[in-house]
């Protein structure tokens, strides 16, 4: 199949130095630091398409819509690519050019069915009460995100937290729709679209001063839209003593998993603890609802990553992970089938996290 791609896109592919700078954060790349899991592989596979080099395949569409989009490779390229958003934007063109990847195909149709990429059988707003009606002009909402739906332990947590710090916290409720931040990434761009004026048409009927995001994705994709990250919310209110935290009791090694998005808030959160030691993430570790393709499609792959991250763990004394986002935290948790415990490390959603802390 032949492939033609804007002379912008394939000039950029061109700039390219082969480095691997790009395979140094990838979470995929650091299961086995096998090539072709990492950034670089793909880069080098879309420009030798661009020059004609090589043809289309099914394969070779699904290694390119295949990663763990994290976006963190933006960061380490050192003439700076920002190999991720190229990632996207030649998504966009296959599909524009009507190749659309077989392993995309079920996440496209559960968007259709359900009005979420996650699976059909999500059921939004079960976490609330039976008559739950969102309020207008509320001091926050609060934008649960679909795998909030999902994770209903880490859903009723995270509202009694947020109305600790403030009473007037309002949510969408059943009918919150997907933000489109996943769909976006996988360059369904017509969809993403969709999704987003959507959403941008029930945030201006609702009216609120601020917009808390529980979707981690959503927050680093829709800046424009003012979405603030959970954990940002939550260090705002800490350093303004909205609310109060104890001291831990015994001595939690703690690692924490970053969402992807590299905002600093969830880990200035940890060493606010008394009581804690919070070990350094490595550049790979994070996770958030853009893991959710490899989660659908590869089991096996996804299950190898929380594999590497508990022997990461074990290998630096950890007794605890505490998560960021409720996407990873869910999808770790069904993929190895536990609740509280993964090899005899306690796992925790922060807001799980701060709920048992607080005074």
């Amino acid at each position: 199949m032949g492939v033609e791609f804007e002379e912008e896109l394939s000039s950029d592919f061109a700039r390219c130095i082969g480095c691997g700078g790009c395979n140094i954060p990838c979470p995929l790349f650091n299961i086995d630091q096998t090539e072709s899991s990492g950034m670089r592989s793909r880069i080098k596979i879309l420009s030798m398409l661009s020059k004609g080099k090589i043809e289309l395949t099914e394969g070779i569409l699904r290694h390119v819509f295949t990663c763990a989009n994290c976006g963190v490779c933006n960061e380490y390229c050192p003439v700076g690519l920002r190999p991720f958003d190229l990632l996207v934007r030649a998504r966009g063109s296959f599909i524009d050019m009507g190749y659309v990847p077989l392993v995309t195909v079920d996440i496209r149709n559960s968007f259709r069915r359900a009005g979420t990429p996650i699976g059909d059988e999500l059921v939004k707003g079960n976490w609330l009460p039976p008559d739950f009606q969102p309020t207008k002009n509320s001091e926050v909402l609060f934008f649960a995100g679909c795998w909030m739906h999902k994770a209903i332990e880490v859903a009723l947590n995270t509202r009694k937290l947020l109305e600790k710090i403030s009473g007037d916290i309002t949510t969408i409720g059943p009918s919150e729709p997907c933000s489109g931040a996943l769909l976006y990434v996988l360059g369904e761009n017509d969809l993403a679209n969709d999704s987003k004026r959507n959403l941008e048409a029930l945030i201006s009927e609702l009216n609120p001063k601020r917009i808390v995001s529980g979707c981690s994705l959503t927050a680093r994709i829709y800046s424009d839209l003012g979405f603030m990250n959970l954990s940002s919310y939550i260090l705002d209110a800490i350093r303004y003593e909205r609310i109060k935290l104890g001291k831990m009791k015994g001595k939690d090694i703690i690692l924490p998993i970053p969402s992807c998005g590299r905002d600093s808030s969830f880990l200035e959160i940890l060493k606010s603890f008394n009581g804690a030691k919070i070990l350094d993430a490595p550049e790979w570790l994070c996770c958030d609802c853009g893991f959710t393709l490899i989660y659908r499609t590869d089991r096996s792959l996804f299950s190898r990553w929380v594999q590497r991250v508990l022997s990461l763990a074990e290998e630096l004394g950890a007794n605890h992970i505490v998560i960021e986002d409720v996407g990873c935290y869910a999808m770790i948790t069904e993929a190895m089938q536990t609740k509280g415990r993964l090899k005899g490390i306690k796992i925790s959603h922060i807001s799980g996290f701060i709920m048992e802390l607080l005074k």
